[in-house]
């Protein structure tokens, strides 16, 4: 009897060995192993920002509809810090049923923090950048396995909508009547904070995709047609790096490139992708990175050496390779919140204070840029983004309207090794403005000439044709061809 009760006890304290031995282990440890529960998510990011407390801190955006906390991780060698540099943000687990999200933010934030010492770039992510985290937007579809939030919405469908609200940007920085309180949120975070560009990760497909979403018609039929946004080049851009630094996102058979336009795939209105680029002035795309949703444990080891690479280059690229720098009066060195605009794109954004500094993606190439603020003399320059990912600087002096100087550029080097750097900015003197304007005044002219011609022969035709036209079109509809 007595030696069954020591064998029972024995057993029971081995079970409690374990059992502590588990307990023990660190978070960061099971990363990729299982995923995390609410709970532990939440206490990985205490044992992360106390083991990085140097370039790290965790803070709340608000709370779901079940009254967890929506915590975000920032990466940053000034977490918390207002400075003249870019904020990119991740978003993960926006649909609860899409998970992979919640472990592959927590675990690039443990790469970068490992390996900030001997790589350049987790380097750079840190001393150049501030990287917010959203590990989990919808806490409470995870814990119930399920797509939508607590109140069974579907958040990527409850953001105000361009078509509907007809482009008005105020409008569509309030709440819809039956938003969220993960919505709401989220456009609070946004309209708060500077983000120069943004990542939703999802599963359900591997593709990047990027704006527009939608039509302008709101149609909700599967065109397979492109509605492009302003800044298409540059969402290329983006979608294309992260596919190419992706595994195998690039050589997809489905999606050229490894990347589509939203509404080209299928339309979605009242998502997050298009509200963040035009309320929050901030470049979006949607990550596709799994083809099942909920990827089985055992794969999350793969899933994550599938995304390393991107998941590093893409706020590097967004927020580091395009044109960034500051505006302050000549006068007195005040920050200025002018308006900065790039010739032939239909989307500007603005000087932020308290610094002045700016900060404009844009796809390798050459570009005009206009700096612009009232009272002030307007500046410009003509700039060539480089392609190795190095970007350019370029701070603005404006000189007051009236005054005898003109405002001036000084051109900061940007070269990713610290030497003479690829780009080039020519400063726009008044005589090459006027000539820019001209010319671009001179295409018009010749636009509306050869619309004018083209009007007037197809008149023409129609007058010495008489009723040939309608046969045609009896014809075809007669036979069937279309």
């Amino acid at each position: 009897m007595l030696l069954a009760v020591w064998l029972t006890l024995l057993v029971l304290h081995g079970h409690l060995l374990v059992g502590a031995a588990q307990s023990s282990g660190k978070l960061s440890d099971q990363l990729l192993k299982r995923y995390l529960s609410n709970e532990e998510l939440v206490a990985w990011m205490d044992e992360f920002t106390h083991k990085c407390s140097h370039m790290s801190r965790k803070y709340s955006i608000g709370k779901s509809a079940g009254g967890a906390e929506l915590w975000v991780l920032e990466l940053s060698d000034k977490p918390g810090q207002q400075e003249a540099e870019p904020h990119f943000k991740y978003v993960g687990n926006m649909h609860g049923n899409e998970p992979s999200g919640r472990m592959l933010l927590p675990q690039f934030a443990e790469w970068v923090c490992a390996n900030y010492k001997s790589n350049d770039d987790a380097r750079r992510l840190v001393d150049k950048m501030h990287t917010h985290l959203l590990v989990t937007m919808n806490p409470d579809g995870f814990a119930a396995r399920k797509r939508e939030n607590g109140n069974n919405v579907d958040l990527n469908r409850n953001f105000p909508d361009p078509v509907e609200l007809k482009g008005s940007a105020e409008k569509m920085k309030q709440p819809l009547p039956n938003a969220q309180p993960e919505t709401i949120a989220m456009m609070k975070w946004t309209l708060d904070t500077p983000f120069v560009a943004s990542a939703n990760l999802h599963e359900g497909a591997i593709v990047a995709n990027y704006p527009f979403d939608g039509y302008a018609d709101h149609s909700e039929r599967l065109t397979g047609k492109r509605h492009p946004a302003p800044d298409d080049a540059a969402f290329q851009y983006l979608a294309k790096l992260y596919a190419k630094k992706h595994s195998f996102m690039a050589k997809s058979q489905e999606f050229r490139d490894g990347i589509t336009n939203g509404a080209q795939w299928y339309p979605v209105y009242g998502g997050m992708q298009d509200w963040n680029y035009l309320a929050g002035r901030c470049l979006a795309i949607t990550l596709e990175l799994s083809q099942s949703k909920w990827r089985p444990e055992g794969e999350l080891q793969s899933l994550w050496q599938e995304n390393r690479e991107a998941l590093l280059a893409l706020p590097l690229a967004a927020g580091l390779g395009g044109i960034r720098g500051t505006v302050v009066s000549a006068a007195d060195g005040s920050p200025l919140p002018a308006t900065v605009m790039l010739d032939g794109i239909a989307w500007n954004t603005s000087a932020r204070l308290p610094a002045g500094y700016f900060n404009r993606p844009a796809a390798p190439g050459s570009y005009t840029l206009h700096i612009v603020h009232p009272g002030y003399q307007p500046a410009g320059a003509a700039i060539t983004v480089p392609e190795d990912g190095s970007g350019v600087v370029a701070n603005f002096q404006l000189a007051r309207a009236g005054d005898k100087n003109s405002s001036s550029i000084r051109v900061a080097s940007s070269s990713r090794q610290g030497g003479r750097s690829s780009f080039t900015v020519t400063p726009l003197t008044k005589a090459a403005a006027e000539r820019d304007r001209q010319q671009k005044h001179n295409m018009a002219l010749a636009i509306l000439g050869l619309l004018f011609c083209i009007c007037g022969a197809m008149v023409l035709l129609h007058v010495c044709n008489g009723q040939r036209p309608r046969q045609r079109l009896y014809n075809r509809v007669g036979h069937g061809t279309e």
